[in-house]
């Protein structure tokens, strides 16, 4: 996620709000650019073309039949701002002990109450404007193996852990087919799961099954800093419906849609994804393009041709870069959609990006907010890893591959520039005054948004930026590559990246994670 507090929180950086300061920069990589809409864009392309739903075949030693499979059936009613869901989910055992229970995240849940809603930046009016009206999933019913059960509970803080204990235990590599049914209303949250005036998000919607690992199972609370996600990747068939008038922007491709009286209904397939995620509006227009394979989608809201071209251009420059620095966007599909969010938000195969960037005032963070979602489709989406425990990893390589675009794009001063003003420069301005220093610690142990920011955004790029200072670019984009290509579709963690660092220099990081990392 690309945090405002990055650029609210540091008075002296040259990145400051615009409303605030009349500059005419904000974090921009270069905003006075014109950039020209070319033929291959169109508004409301209707070729009715499906692209592949992967355009690769190397899928780093998984197999789809190893892989948690997702079924899912919902109807939307807009108005009344709530939806209705069969969910199938066939869960493999891919663990090397027997499991007598899974566990479901129930995301919906912690907006249920104003004590555990989580909101961003630390405003709760910015994330409620309206006032607050509580969001959650209730669950109706559950079977194993098509036996009805009805001794699952639901725990957690805000009641956002699903136990579901086993009929009986589940052996390794064996599978076990959990189905679902449940009511789900959207809070009144401008945030990841919520509605504004022109859209409808639904980010972290569904229950979603809890990783387990080497610590057993995570099985965290949905946090108010940070992104508190830690997913599997797993295979998506996902059907909506709801009103005609309604267009819908997901992860995956859409591979048909049907209107059926008053109804639109959308099939949607998403392989190899960790999440899925999607936005409905009434008002999306959109723009498109084939990059190198991937049809790029943007989803905008307002009838500003130069802006929305501008944004455009954005994500497919975007795109091009990293397919070539860090290795081969692997889906057909990739949308990047204006909502009611405030920021910037990850998701696989989709970004939020906050509708109120799209006007000439804040063009250059328009574009740095893209660019910065983009990264996070290498960097989260498909090289995954603990985002509660080890925030640094996704955060801080994709606010690097800012810096990485800005280099490909408009050169290494542009780069150089925009990484001291962006990176070192506020995290100078706000060191003295932090008491706790590490970068690699969980969720729960950064006080607020402001030191989460200078530390799992900025002093991680720092660390990156000081490999690419003692090693050049060249060996720091072999060694991106090569830990895109070792962990796509895996979740990795900072020894897996250390590790890949010490295998392409052939040197000891310890004293670089020590300074950077640890704060030694």
């Amino acid at each position: 996620m690309f945090i405002r507090k990055k650029i609210l929180m540091i008075v002296l950086s040259l990145i400051i709000i615009l409303s605030i300061s009349g500059c005419t920069t904000e974090n921009q990589l270069n905003g006075d650019e014109n950039l020209n809409n070319d033929d291959e864009s169109t508004l409301n392309n209707e070729s009715g073309k499906i692209y592949s739903t992967l355009l690769i075949d190397d899928y780093n030693g998984l197999k789809m039949d190893e892989l948690n499979n997702y079924d899912i059936s919902l109807e939307f009613n807009p108005d009344s701002k709530t939806y209705t869901a069969e969910q199938k989910i066939r869960y493999i055992n891919n663990e090397d002990v027997s499991l007598e229970e899974i566990y479901f995240h129930l995301y919906p849940n912690t907006f249920r109450k104003k004590e555990t809603a989580p909101f961003l930046f630390d405003s709760f009016e910015s994330a409620f404007p309206n006032g607050f009206d509580s969001g959650y999933i209730d669950i109706s019913e559950v079977s194993i193996n098509q036996e009805s059960i009805t001794n699952f509970e639901t725990s957690g803080t805000g009641e956002t852990i699903l136990k579901i204990p086993l009929i009986s235990n589940l052996e390794p590599k064996k599978s076990v087919e959990i189905s679902m049914k449940y009511t789900v209303k959207l809070p009144s949250a401008q945030d990841r799961f919520g509605y504004g005036q022109n859209t409808f998000n639904f980010g972290n919607w569904y229950p979603i099954a809890a990783v387990y690992d080497d610590e057993g199972w995570n099985l965290d609370p949905y946090y108010s800093i940070g992104d508190p996600f830690y997913s599997d990747t797993s295979n998506y068939n996902v059907t909506i419906k709801a009103p005609k008038d309604i267009k819908i922007a997901s992860s995956g491709n859409i591979t048909s849609e049907k209107v059926q009286g008053d109804s639109k209904i959308w099939n949607i397939e998403a392989k190899l994804m960790r999440d899925f995620a999607w936005v409905a509006s009434k008002d999306f227009k959109v723009i498109e393009k084939d990059v190198d394979g991937t049809l790029v989608q943007v989803y905008v809201l307002k009838d500003n041709e130069s802006i929305n071209n501008y944004a455009a251009e954005a994500a497919f420059n975007s795109i091009e870069i990293f397919n070539r620095v860090f290795g081969k966007y692997p889906y057909g599909q990739y949308s990047v959609v204006a909502t009611s969010f405030p920021s910037g938000m990850e998701y696989p195969g989709i970004v939020f990006i906050g509708e109120k960037y799209y006007n000439n005032t804040y063009k250059g963070y328009l574009e740095t907010v893209i660019v910065h979602e983009t990264g996070h489709q290498w960097w989260y989406s498909l090289v995954g890893n603990d985002e509660v425990d080890e925030a640094w990893l996704d955060e801080s390589i994709t606010s690097y591959s800012e810096v990485i675009y800005a280099d490909e794009k408009y050169g290494d001063d542009t780069a150089e520039t925009y990484y001291k003003s962006s990176t070192e420069n506020s995290y100078n301005s706000i060191a003295n005054s932090l008491t706790d220093k590490v970068v690699l610690k969980k969720l729960s142990e950064f006080t607020n948004w402001d030191d989460y920011g200078a530390l799992a955004y900025n002093r991680g790029a720092m660390f990156i930026h000081e490999i690419e200072e003692r090693y050049g670019e060249e060996t720091l984009y072999r060694i991106l590559n090569e830990y895109y290509n070792k962990y796509k579709f895996l979740n990795a963690t900072t020894d897996d990246f250390v590790e890949v660092c010490e295998e392409i220099t052939g040197q000891d990081f310890e004293p670089l994670v020590d300074e950077f990392l640890y704060g030694k």
